[in-house]
Protein backbone atom coordinates (compact mmCIF):
# COMPACT_ATOMS: atom_id res chain seq x y z
CA UNK A 1 0.00 0.00 0.00
CA UNK A 2 3.02 2.13 0.84
CA UNK A 3 4.44 1.73 -2.91
CA UNK A 4 0.98 1.97 -4.26
CA UNK A 5 0.23 5.27 -2.70
CA UNK A 6 4.31 6.83 -3.27
CA UNK A 7 3.78 6.36 -6.80
CA UNK A 8 0.23 8.14 -6.96
CA UNK A 9 2.15 11.23 -5.53
CA UNK A 10 4.72 10.68 -7.63
CA UNK A 11 2.07 10.62 -10.91
CA UNK A 12 0.66 13.84 -9.06
CA UNK A 13 3.44 15.48 -8.91
CA UNK A 14 4.25 14.79 -12.00
CA UNK A 15 0.63 16.18 -13.46
CA UNK A 16 0.94 19.47 -10.90
CA UNK A 17 4.33 20.09 -12.85
CA UNK A 18 2.97 20.01 -16.23
CA UNK A 19 -0.34 21.86 -15.73
CA UNK A 20 2.23 24.41 -13.84
CA UNK A 21 4.24 24.83 -17.01
CA UNK A 22 0.97 25.21 -18.78
CA UNK A 23 -0.33 27.35 -16.52
CA UNK A 24 2.55 29.66 -16.98
CA UNK A 25 2.58 29.45 -20.88
CA UNK A 26 -0.89 30.97 -20.70
CA UNK A 27 -0.28 33.26 -19.01
CA UNK A 28 2.77 34.94 -21.32
CA UNK A 29 0.60 34.30 -23.71
CA UNK A 30 -2.09 36.30 -21.89
CA UNK A 31 0.14 39.29 -21.22
CA UNK A 32 1.60 39.32 -24.78
CA UNK A 33 -1.77 39.60 -26.56
CA UNK A 34 -3.00 41.83 -23.85
CA UNK A 35 -0.23 44.32 -25.30
CA UNK A 36 -0.69 43.63 -28.47
CA UNK A 37 -4.57 44.64 -28.37
CA UNK A 38 -4.10 47.11 -25.50
CA UNK A 39 -6.50 50.60 -26.57
CA UNK A 40 -3.40 52.79 -26.73
CA UNK A 41 -2.19 51.19 -29.73
CA UNK A 42 -5.94 51.52 -31.33
CA UNK A 43 -5.76 55.31 -30.29
CA UNK A 44 -6.16 57.54 -33.34
CA UNK A 45 -2.98 59.63 -34.10
CA UNK A 46 -4.89 62.46 -33.88
CA UNK A 47 -5.23 62.13 -29.96
CA UNK A 48 -1.62 60.78 -29.69
CA UNK A 49 -0.77 63.98 -31.03
CA UNK A 50 -2.90 66.38 -28.69
CA UNK A 51 -1.62 64.36 -26.06
CA UNK A 52 1.82 64.67 -27.10
CA UNK A 53 1.57 68.17 -27.32
CA UNK A 54 0.68 68.65 -23.36
CA UNK A 55 4.12 67.04 -22.70
CA UNK A 56 5.83 69.52 -25.01
CA UNK A 57 7.65 72.19 -23.83
CA UNK A 58 7.37 74.88 -25.80
CA UNK A 59 8.97 78.06 -25.77
CA UNK A 60 7.86 81.22 -24.45
CA UNK A 61 9.72 84.17 -26.00
CA UNK A 62 7.94 86.52 -23.01
CA UNK A 63 10.09 85.01 -20.48
CA UNK A 64 13.78 84.79 -21.22
CA UNK A 65 14.78 83.07 -18.01
CA UNK A 66 12.18 79.94 -18.20
CA UNK A 67 13.27 79.29 -21.64
CA UNK A 68 17.21 78.29 -20.65
CA UNK A 69 15.66 75.40 -18.49
CA UNK A 70 14.06 74.00 -21.70
CA UNK A 71 17.24 72.07 -23.87
CA UNK A 72 15.35 71.21 -26.88
CA UNK A 73 18.44 68.90 -27.84
CA UNK A 74 17.92 66.99 -25.17
CA UNK A 75 16.71 63.18 -26.39
CA UNK A 76 15.56 62.13 -22.77
CA UNK A 77 12.51 64.85 -23.31
CA UNK A 78 9.64 65.17 -25.24
CA UNK A 79 9.59 65.18 -28.01
CA UNK A 80 13.01 62.58 -28.19
CA UNK A 81 11.54 60.56 -26.01
CA UNK A 82 7.95 59.68 -27.60
CA UNK A 83 9.98 58.31 -31.07
CA UNK A 84 11.67 55.72 -28.56
CA UNK A 85 8.79 53.81 -27.39
CA UNK A 86 7.72 51.76 -29.98
CA UNK A 87 7.50 51.92 -34.00
CA UNK A 88 4.25 53.15 -34.09
CA UNK A 89 5.01 55.96 -32.11
CA UNK A 90 7.78 56.91 -33.70
CA UNK A 91 5.82 57.44 -36.86
CA UNK A 92 2.96 59.54 -35.60
CA UNK A 93 5.85 61.81 -33.81
CA UNK A 94 7.93 62.06 -37.07
CA UNK A 95 4.69 62.89 -39.36
CA UNK A 96 3.97 66.05 -36.58
CA UNK A 97 6.09 68.65 -37.88
CA UNK A 98 4.24 71.07 -34.75
CA UNK A 99 6.34 68.68 -31.86
CA UNK A 100 9.53 70.09 -33.69
CA UNK A 101 8.75 73.75 -34.06
CA UNK A 102 9.71 75.23 -30.96
CA UNK A 103 13.68 75.28 -30.20
CA UNK A 104 15.39 76.60 -27.44
CA UNK A 105 18.87 76.35 -27.21
CA UNK A 106 21.71 77.86 -24.46
CA UNK A 107 24.85 77.58 -26.24
CA UNK A 108 27.13 78.50 -23.03
CA UNK A 109 26.23 74.43 -21.89
CA UNK A 110 28.05 73.49 -24.47
CA UNK A 111 31.12 75.35 -24.20
CA UNK A 112 33.95 73.15 -22.56
CA UNK A 113 37.70 74.19 -21.37
CA UNK A 114 38.68 71.49 -23.16
CA UNK A 115 39.17 71.96 -26.94
CA UNK A 116 38.59 68.46 -27.89
CA UNK A 117 35.58 68.04 -25.54
CA UNK A 118 33.95 71.45 -27.00
CA UNK A 119 34.50 70.21 -30.37
CA UNK A 120 32.79 66.86 -29.45
CA UNK A 121 29.98 68.52 -27.88
CA UNK A 122 29.48 71.11 -30.55
CA UNK A 123 29.49 68.05 -33.18
CA UNK A 124 26.59 66.34 -31.35
CA UNK A 125 24.67 69.41 -31.04
CA UNK A 126 24.68 69.85 -34.91
CA UNK A 127 24.10 66.22 -35.48
CA UNK A 128 20.63 66.66 -33.13
CA UNK A 129 19.86 70.09 -34.74
CA UNK A 130 20.01 69.18 -38.04
CA UNK A 131 17.57 66.00 -36.98
CA UNK A 132 14.74 68.74 -35.25
CA UNK A 133 15.13 71.02 -37.86
CA UNK A 134 14.87 68.14 -40.99
CA UNK A 135 11.55 66.75 -38.48
CA UNK A 136 9.95 70.30 -38.61
CA UNK A 137 9.70 70.15 -42.13
CA UNK A 138 7.88 73.71 -43.01
CA UNK A 139 6.33 74.30 -39.85
CA UNK A 140 6.95 78.07 -38.68
CA UNK A 141 9.47 78.11 -36.01
CA UNK A 142 9.73 79.58 -32.21
CA UNK A 143 13.75 79.81 -31.52
CA UNK A 144 15.52 80.65 -28.38
CA UNK A 145 19.09 81.22 -28.81
CA UNK A 146 21.72 82.01 -26.53
CA UNK A 147 24.71 82.04 -27.66
CA UNK A 148 27.97 83.89 -25.50
CA UNK A 149 30.30 84.11 -29.18
CA UNK A 150 29.82 86.89 -31.77
CA UNK A 151 29.67 83.80 -34.03
CA UNK A 152 28.23 79.85 -33.61
CA UNK A 153 28.12 76.94 -36.09
CA UNK A 154 24.74 76.14 -34.10
CA UNK A 155 23.33 79.60 -34.85
CA UNK A 156 24.59 79.72 -38.38
CA UNK A 157 22.65 76.93 -39.25
CA UNK A 158 19.69 78.39 -37.24
CA UNK A 159 19.96 81.06 -39.84
CA UNK A 160 19.71 78.83 -42.68
CA UNK A 161 16.23 78.36 -41.71
CA UNK A 162 15.02 82.06 -41.21
CA UNK A 163 12.52 81.70 -43.78
CA UNK A 164 10.54 79.84 -41.45
CA UNK A 165 10.87 81.94 -38.21
CA UNK A 166 7.74 83.27 -36.64
CA UNK A 167 8.90 83.99 -33.12
CA UNK A 168 12.05 84.92 -32.37
CA UNK A 169 14.34 85.37 -29.31
CA UNK A 170 18.12 85.77 -29.89
CA UNK A 171 20.44 86.32 -27.14
CA UNK A 172 23.95 87.59 -28.24
CA UNK A 173 26.68 89.90 -27.54
CA UNK A 174 26.92 92.83 -29.97
CA UNK A 175 28.73 92.29 -32.50
CA UNK A 176 26.69 89.30 -33.24
CA UNK A 177 24.09 91.06 -34.15
CA UNK A 178 25.71 93.01 -37.01
CA UNK A 179 26.70 89.80 -38.42
CA UNK A 180 23.02 88.30 -38.66
CA UNK A 181 23.40 90.20 -42.26
CA UNK A 182 23.27 87.32 -44.37
CA UNK A 183 19.59 86.73 -43.33
CA UNK A 184 18.12 89.73 -44.57
CA UNK A 185 15.41 89.34 -46.76
CA UNK A 186 14.77 85.95 -45.67
CA UNK A 187 11.95 86.61 -43.02
CA UNK A 188 8.95 86.33 -44.25
CA UNK A 189 7.40 84.73 -42.01
CA UNK A 190 8.75 86.48 -38.81
CA UNK A 191 6.08 88.40 -36.60
CA UNK A 192 8.01 88.74 -32.73
CA UNK A 193 11.17 89.99 -32.55
CA UNK A 194 13.18 89.94 -29.02
CA UNK A 195 16.52 90.63 -29.19
CA UNK A 196 18.62 90.76 -25.74
CA UNK A 197 22.69 91.80 -25.50
CA UNK A 198 24.67 89.14 -23.08
CA UNK A 199 27.45 90.94 -22.67
CA UNK A 200 27.41 94.17 -20.36
CA UNK A 201 28.73 96.39 -22.93
CA UNK A 202 29.83 100.36 -22.71
CA UNK A 203 28.03 103.22 -24.46
CA UNK A 204 31.11 103.79 -26.22
CA UNK A 205 30.58 100.33 -27.92
CA UNK A 206 27.44 100.91 -29.28
CA UNK A 207 28.55 104.37 -30.27
CA UNK A 208 31.08 102.23 -32.42
CA UNK A 209 28.89 99.16 -33.83
CA UNK A 210 27.26 99.67 -36.93
CA UNK A 211 23.61 99.61 -37.42
CA UNK A 212 21.44 96.58 -37.30
CA UNK A 213 19.84 96.08 -40.40
CA UNK A 214 18.95 92.34 -40.64
CA UNK A 215 15.44 92.76 -40.11
CA UNK A 216 15.04 95.44 -42.52
CA UNK A 217 12.75 93.69 -44.70
CA UNK A 218 10.30 91.74 -42.54
CA UNK A 219 6.55 92.15 -43.99
CA UNK A 220 4.64 90.28 -41.37
CA UNK A 221 7.13 91.98 -37.96
CA UNK A 222 4.89 93.37 -35.69
CA UNK A 223 6.12 93.05 -32.25
CA UNK A 224 9.92 94.29 -31.65
CA UNK A 225 11.22 93.86 -27.98
CA UNK A 226 15.05 94.83 -26.48
CA UNK A 227 17.20 94.76 -24.18
CA UNK A 228 20.03 95.50 -23.05
CA UNK A 229 20.40 97.67 -26.57
CA UNK A 230 20.26 101.11 -26.30
CA UNK A 231 18.75 104.04 -28.92
CA UNK A 232 16.84 101.23 -30.70
CA UNK A 233 15.67 103.68 -33.08
CA UNK A 234 18.48 104.90 -34.67
CA UNK A 235 20.67 101.21 -34.12
CA UNK A 236 17.80 98.94 -35.43
CA UNK A 237 17.04 99.37 -39.08
CA UNK A 238 13.54 97.99 -38.78
CA UNK A 239 9.89 97.89 -40.94
CA UNK A 240 8.79 100.61 -38.03
CA UNK A 241 5.84 101.97 -39.81
CA UNK A 242 4.14 98.35 -39.21
CA UNK A 243 4.79 97.48 -36.20
CA UNK A 244 2.03 97.72 -33.37
CA UNK A 245 4.13 96.46 -30.47
CA UNK A 246 7.42 97.71 -28.72
CA UNK A 247 8.81 97.25 -25.74
CA UNK A 248 12.29 99.07 -24.88
CA UNK A 249 13.94 97.57 -22.07
CA UNK A 250 17.51 98.90 -21.36
CA UNK A 251 18.52 98.61 -17.33
CA UNK A 252 21.83 99.63 -17.87
CA UNK A 253 21.22 103.07 -17.90
CA UNK A 254 25.05 104.10 -18.27
CA UNK A 255 24.27 102.91 -21.86
CA UNK A 256 22.50 106.30 -22.80
CA UNK A 257 23.66 109.65 -22.37
CA UNK A 258 20.18 110.94 -19.73
CA UNK A 259 19.98 113.65 -21.65
CA UNK A 260 19.62 111.72 -24.99
CA UNK A 261 17.04 108.81 -23.18
CA UNK A 262 13.83 110.94 -23.75
CA UNK A 263 15.17 112.30 -27.09
CA UNK A 264 15.55 108.04 -27.99
CA UNK A 265 12.05 107.48 -26.58
CA UNK A 266 10.26 110.19 -29.01
CA UNK A 267 12.28 108.68 -31.69
CA UNK A 268 10.77 105.13 -31.53
CA UNK A 269 7.05 106.89 -30.74
CA UNK A 270 7.73 109.55 -34.15
CA UNK A 271 8.74 106.51 -36.18
CA UNK A 272 6.21 103.59 -35.46
CA UNK A 273 3.51 105.46 -36.66
CA UNK A 274 1.11 102.40 -36.31
CA UNK A 275 1.95 101.38 -32.59
CA UNK A 276 -0.52 100.05 -30.33
CA UNK A 277 1.76 99.17 -26.91
CA UNK A 278 4.26 100.05 -26.05
CA UNK A 279 6.99 100.19 -22.81
CA UNK A 280 9.52 103.19 -22.38
CA UNK A 281 12.45 103.66 -19.90
CA UNK A 282 13.10 106.32 -17.83
CA UNK A 283 16.65 105.96 -16.08
CA UNK A 284 19.45 108.81 -15.35
CA UNK A 285 20.02 111.89 -13.03
CA UNK A 286 19.89 115.68 -14.26
CA UNK A 287 18.17 117.57 -16.92
CA UNK A 288 17.20 116.34 -20.71
CA UNK A 289 18.02 117.50 -24.17
CA UNK A 290 14.30 119.49 -25.17
CA UNK A 291 12.09 116.88 -27.17
CA UNK A 292 9.45 118.13 -29.82
CA UNK A 293 5.76 117.52 -28.43
CA UNK A 294 3.71 114.64 -30.58
CA UNK A 295 0.76 113.46 -30.98
CA UNK A 296 0.51 110.23 -31.55
CA UNK A 297 -3.57 109.07 -32.99
CA UNK A 298 -2.72 104.57 -32.59
CA UNK A 299 -1.28 104.37 -28.99
CA UNK A 300 -3.73 102.43 -26.75
CA UNK A 301 -1.17 101.05 -23.76
CA UNK A 302 1.86 103.17 -22.71
CA UNK A 303 3.85 101.22 -19.90
CA UNK A 304 6.68 103.71 -18.42
CA UNK A 305 9.11 103.13 -15.50
CA UNK A 306 11.22 105.34 -13.80
CA UNK A 307 14.18 102.91 -12.52
CA UNK A 308 16.12 102.96 -9.62
CA UNK A 309 17.07 106.64 -8.51
CA UNK A 310 16.08 108.56 -11.68
CA UNK A 311 15.17 111.80 -11.44
CA UNK A 312 11.14 112.56 -11.62
CA UNK A 313 12.06 115.02 -14.57
CA UNK A 314 12.34 112.98 -17.12
CA UNK A 315 9.16 111.20 -16.45
CA UNK A 316 7.67 114.75 -16.18
CA UNK A 317 9.56 115.64 -19.23
CA UNK A 318 8.22 112.66 -21.40
CA UNK A 319 4.29 112.90 -20.34
CA UNK A 320 3.84 116.85 -20.96
CA UNK A 321 5.47 116.21 -25.04
CA UNK A 322 2.51 113.45 -25.64
CA UNK A 323 -1.03 113.97 -26.61
CA UNK A 324 -2.66 110.05 -26.83
CA UNK A 325 -6.24 110.41 -27.79
CA UNK A 326 -7.12 106.89 -28.26
CA UNK A 327 -4.74 105.90 -24.99
CA UNK A 328 -7.12 103.13 -23.54
CA UNK A 329 -3.86 101.58 -20.58
CA UNK A 330 -1.80 103.15 -18.75
CA UNK A 331 0.92 101.63 -16.54
CA UNK A 332 3.55 103.62 -14.75
CA UNK A 333 5.82 102.62 -12.27
CA UNK A 334 8.45 104.71 -10.01
CA UNK A 335 11.22 102.81 -8.50
CA UNK A 336 10.87 102.47 -4.76
CA UNK A 337 14.33 103.51 -4.15
CA UNK A 338 12.92 107.52 -4.63
CA UNK A 339 12.63 108.60 -1.29
CA UNK A 340 9.63 110.68 -2.09
CA UNK A 341 6.93 110.08 -3.76
CA UNK A 342 6.48 111.96 -6.83
CA UNK A 343 2.94 113.54 -7.68
CA UNK A 344 0.19 112.65 -10.19
CA UNK A 345 -0.06 116.10 -11.81
CA UNK A 346 1.76 115.02 -14.91
CA UNK A 347 -0.19 112.15 -15.47
CA UNK A 348 -3.37 114.36 -15.26
CA UNK A 349 -2.16 117.19 -17.58
CA UNK A 350 -1.93 114.28 -20.09
CA UNK A 351 -5.06 112.82 -19.24
CA UNK A 352 -6.54 116.64 -20.08
CA UNK A 353 -5.10 116.87 -22.72
CA UNK A 354 -5.61 113.80 -24.84
CA UNK A 355 -9.53 113.22 -23.78
CA UNK A 356 -9.04 109.79 -23.95
CA UNK A 357 -10.87 106.78 -22.64
CA UNK A 358 -8.62 105.33 -20.27
CA UNK A 359 -10.18 102.32 -18.74
CA UNK A 360 -6.92 100.69 -17.10
CA UNK A 361 -4.45 102.43 -14.70
CA UNK A 362 -1.69 101.14 -13.04
CA UNK A 363 0.21 103.42 -10.71
CA UNK A 364 3.37 102.31 -8.53
CA UNK A 365 5.00 104.54 -6.12
CA UNK A 366 2.77 107.93 -6.19
CA UNK A 367 1.55 109.78 -4.34
CA UNK A 368 -2.16 108.06 -3.92
CA UNK A 369 -3.76 109.66 -0.73
CA UNK A 370 -6.93 111.73 -1.73
CA UNK A 371 -6.50 113.83 1.20
CA UNK A 372 -2.65 114.77 0.62
CA UNK A 373 -2.93 114.99 -3.11
CA UNK A 374 -5.33 117.18 -4.85
CA UNK A 375 -3.68 116.08 -8.05
CA UNK A 376 -4.81 112.28 -7.30
CA UNK A 377 -8.35 113.60 -6.79
CA UNK A 378 -8.53 115.21 -9.92
CA UNK A 379 -7.31 112.34 -11.61
CA UNK A 380 -9.90 110.29 -9.98
CA UNK A 381 -12.87 112.52 -11.54
CA UNK A 382 -11.59 112.29 -14.56
CA UNK A 383 -11.16 109.00 -15.74
CA UNK A 384 -14.92 108.85 -13.42
CA UNK A 385 -16.93 107.52 -16.37
CA UNK A 386 -14.61 105.33 -18.10
CA UNK A 387 -12.06 103.70 -15.60
CA UNK A 388 -12.77 99.52 -15.20
CA UNK A 389 -9.56 98.22 -14.15
CA UNK A 390 -7.72 99.86 -11.20
CA UNK A 391 -4.00 98.66 -9.67
CA UNK A 392 -2.63 100.05 -6.85
CA UNK A 393 0.58 99.09 -4.97
CA UNK A 394 -1.01 100.64 -1.36
CA UNK A 395 -4.43 101.98 -0.62
CA UNK A 396 -5.01 104.65 1.96
CA UNK A 397 -7.54 104.89 3.89
CA UNK A 398 -8.60 108.05 2.70
CA UNK A 399 -8.91 106.70 -0.66
CA UNK A 400 -10.55 103.65 0.82
CA UNK A 401 -13.35 105.85 2.23
CA UNK A 402 -13.36 107.74 -1.70
CA UNK A 403 -13.80 104.53 -3.11
CA UNK A 404 -16.83 103.25 -0.66
CA UNK A 405 -20.30 103.51 -2.03
CA UNK A 406 -22.77 104.59 0.15
CA UNK A 407 -26.96 104.77 -0.81
CA UNK A 408 -27.28 108.44 -0.92
CA UNK A 409 -24.45 109.76 -3.23
CA UNK A 410 -22.95 108.66 -7.03
CA UNK A 411 -19.95 106.08 -7.12
CA UNK A 412 -16.89 106.96 -7.46
CA UNK A 413 -15.76 105.58 -10.53
CA UNK A 414 -19.08 103.77 -10.88
CA UNK A 415 -17.75 101.76 -13.79
CA UNK A 416 -15.35 99.99 -11.80
CA UNK A 417 -14.57 95.91 -12.52
CA UNK A 418 -11.53 94.91 -11.27
CA UNK A 419 -9.40 96.32 -8.18
CA UNK A 420 -5.71 95.38 -7.93
CA UNK A 421 -3.25 95.73 -5.08
CA UNK A 422 0.41 94.99 -6.41
CA UNK A 423 1.67 95.57 -3.13
CA UNK A 424 1.79 93.63 0.51
CA UNK A 425 -1.06 95.10 2.93
CA UNK A 426 0.51 98.08 4.79
CA UNK A 427 0.22 97.77 8.57
CA UNK A 428 -1.35 101.20 8.58
CA UNK A 429 -4.07 100.13 6.62
CA UNK A 430 -7.28 100.07 8.23
CA UNK A 431 -8.62 96.67 6.88
CA UNK A 432 -12.21 96.68 7.73
CA UNK A 433 -12.60 99.63 6.09
CA UNK A 434 -11.00 97.95 3.02
CA UNK A 435 -13.42 94.89 3.17
CA UNK A 436 -16.56 97.35 3.43
CA UNK A 437 -15.14 99.09 0.38
CA UNK A 438 -15.52 95.79 -1.45
CA UNK A 439 -18.38 94.92 -0.16
CA UNK A 440 -20.14 98.39 -0.57
CA UNK A 441 -18.86 98.38 -4.24
CA UNK A 442 -20.17 94.28 -4.15
CA UNK A 443 -24.03 95.91 -3.38
CA UNK A 444 -24.31 98.86 -5.23
CA UNK A 445 -22.10 98.59 -8.42
CA UNK A 446 -21.07 96.08 -10.89
CA UNK A 447 -17.30 95.25 -9.17
CA UNK A 448 -15.98 91.43 -10.33
CA UNK A 449 -13.08 90.77 -9.04
CA UNK A 450 -10.47 91.60 -6.53
CA UNK A 451 -6.82 90.46 -7.49
CA UNK A 452 -4.31 91.41 -5.04
CA UNK A 453 -0.09 90.07 -4.86
CA UNK A 454 1.23 86.82 -2.92
CA UNK A 455 2.26 89.44 -0.22
CA UNK A 456 -0.95 91.05 0.06
CA UNK A 457 -2.44 88.90 3.58
CA UNK A 458 -5.35 90.32 5.70
CA UNK A 459 -4.21 89.89 9.34
CA UNK A 460 -7.21 90.97 10.83
CA UNK A 461 -9.26 88.41 11.82
CA UNK A 462 -13.09 89.56 11.37
CA UNK A 463 -11.33 91.31 8.01
CA UNK A 464 -10.41 88.20 6.59
CA UNK A 465 -13.21 86.15 7.40
CA UNK A 466 -16.05 88.90 5.80
CA UNK A 467 -13.48 88.51 2.56
CA UNK A 468 -13.60 85.15 2.91
CA UNK A 469 -17.33 84.82 2.40
CA UNK A 470 -17.70 87.05 -0.58
CA UNK A 471 -16.26 84.46 -2.39
CA UNK A 472 -19.23 83.34 -3.99
CA UNK A 473 -20.05 86.94 -5.33
CA UNK A 474 -16.66 87.91 -5.85
CA UNK A 475 -13.49 86.34 -8.10
CA UNK A 476 -10.82 86.61 -5.31
CA UNK A 477 -7.72 86.15 -7.26
CA UNK A 478 -4.03 86.62 -5.90
CA UNK A 479 -1.17 86.78 -8.52
CA UNK A 480 2.58 87.24 -8.46
CA UNK A 481 3.01 90.92 -10.23
CA UNK A 482 6.03 91.79 -12.39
Amino acid sequence: MLSDLNHRLENIKAEVAFFTVKREQLVTMIGTYRNVLHPIRRTPPEVLLEIFSYCVEFVDTDSPEQYQKIDSLDTKQAPWSFAQVCKYWRSVVLECPLLWSSLSLDLLKIEHKNRAKAQELEYNALTLLSHYLRRSKDCPLTIAVRSPRSMHPIVSLICSHSSRWSNVLLSLPSEGFRLLSTIKGCLPKLKILHLRNVVRPTENVWDITPVIDAFEYAPSLYMVRTHGIPHIASKLVLPWGQITHCMNNSPNSELVSRNLLNFHNMEILTKAVRLRHTTLLCSGHGPSLPITPLKHQSLTGLTVDLIRRSTPDLLIQLLDALTLPSLITLRISVSSKHRVRPDVECIVRLLERSNCPLSKLRLKGFETSVEESSHFRSLLYLVQNSMQVFCLEHFPDSLLSALTVSEDAPPLLPRLRHLRVSGSCSSSMDQLLFVNMIESRLKHTKFMALVTSSQFILTNPEAQKRLGKLDPKVSLMSTQFS
